[in-house]
């Protein structure tokens, strides 16, 4: 019961965020972003999605892609990802606490987009509308990307969590360090290398961030769910390599996405924008 509780008090939380951010959306910020009131439509989750699929692999010129292999060999060759394992495993309490993360991650970057769109469209607030939209585009490129990556590496569950709290993967009993384990091309699409609960929740902060970038208290706030995500998940179903990966790579899509969709937001507003206010008419001329 507790951990439902938890869950939907996280979805819930999701309908609170969006009206914050909404809140340039009173007559005097829409005259001053000169972003229009309008629908935008759905088809707007494809903007640029061939550009930001492959900038999303070379941003930082791969340099993400290429931490997150070397993080993950570093983690395994200095016994980080062993000693790691073991205390979550000797603390049975710290799996259950991580299960959370489990279920919040698979829920919150399905239903934020949704949420960001539908109270978009409500509040007339168009930049919302495409936060919406990009971070469902930003999903589909976090999963398409990573479940390859998942497929092909095959590594080892790390067997913290038993039972109904993870039902994919059982309490393991070995006592040797096995967190160099890769079963190559074994298809397994939801364990493995990296965290895919992970990358998404960086994706989506740092989309959310790129599109936001003034507003710093939201940065401090999507960053510090992603990282519980992650957290939960090294005591849970991962190695906190494939937590660290999973940043990574998620950082590198999120950012790549989020600057896209900024730019598309900047490239709406008009250079010259006329106004009418209960008080006042006006011109807007941005130099």
């Amino acid at each position: 019961m507790k951990k439902r509780n938890i869950v939907l008090l996280i979805l819930f939380s999701c309908f609170l965020w969006a009206p914050v951010f909404g809140q340039d959306q009173n007559n005097e910020n829409e005259i001053e972003s000169g972003i229009k009131s309008e629908i935008v439509p759905l088809s707007m989750v494809f903007h640029n999605i061939g550009w930001n699929a492959l900038h999303s692999i070379t941003c930082n010129y791969g340099l993400n892609f290429i931490g997150a292999g070397f993080c993950t060999l570093a983690f395994i060759e200095t016994g980080l990802d062993w000693k790691w394992n073991r205390l979550a495993y000797n603390n049975e309490w710290m799996p259950k606490v991580g299960g959370n993360a489990n279920y919040i991650g698979y829920a919150v970057p399905v239903l934020t987009p949704v949420v960001l769109y539908l109270t978009g469209i409500s509040k007339k607030d168009e930049k919302l509308q495409i936060t919406g939209l990009a971070l469902a585009q930003s999903f589909m490129l976090t999963t398409v990307i990573q479940t390859p990556l998942k497929i092909a590496t095959g590594r080892t569950w790390p067997g913290l969590a038993d039972g109904w709290d993870s039902p994919l993967s059982k309490r393991s009993g070995r006592t040797e360090d096995y967190s160099r384990e890769f079963d190559w091309f074994n298809f397994d699409a939801v364990g493995g290398w990296p965290s895919g609960h992970t990358a998404n929740a960086f994706s989506a902060a740092a989309t959310i961030a790129q599109i936001y970038y003034d507003n710093l208290s939201l940065k401090i706030a999507l960053y510090s769910y992603a990282s519980l995500i992650g957290l939960g998940m090294s005591i849970y179903d991962h190695w906190a390599s494939d937590v660290i990966a999973g940043a990574l790579i998620g950082l590198a899509i999120g950012t790549t996405v989020g600057k896209s969709y900024r730019n598309l937001i900047e490239s709406k507003e008009s250079k010259i924008t006329f106004y009418a206010a209960p008080n006042s008419v006006g011109i807007i001329i941005k130099i």
